[in-house]
């Protein structure tokens, strides 16, 4: 059966603390060169990760490859949260300079 991986990169937050992760994730197809049915079901595994979380997912990011070869991008993105703190903590992920703490 068809399948395509799916890298995920998630930040979350918690009581003022927020972490990242990594995750790589294996989906089912009927067919691997039907875009919708691949989308749809990535769509699906971000949902659920998200519904699951026992943290506030703050955005995240979702690489899909297919035999290797990378064919989407997907960027999802909490509305709910306070804007300017997503967009700090997005600034401060994409620093190219160390962080001094």
């Amino acid at each position: 059966m068809p399948r395509f991986e799916m890298y995920l990169f998630i930040v979350e937050t918690d009581d003022g603390q927020v972490q990242s992760s990594e995750a790589e994730v294996i989906c089912w197809v009927r067919d691997s060169n039907d875009m919708q049915e691949i989308r749809d079901a990535a769509d699906k595994v971000v949902s659920d990760k998200i519904e699951s979380s026992e943290r506030v997912i703050m955005f995240g990011t979702a690489t899909i490859k297919v035999k290797g070869e990378d064919i989407m991008d997907l960027s999802f993105r909490n509305n709910d949260l306070d804007e300017n703190e997503v967009d700090r903590v997005i600034d401060l992920l994409s620093t190219e300079e160390g962080v001094v703490h």
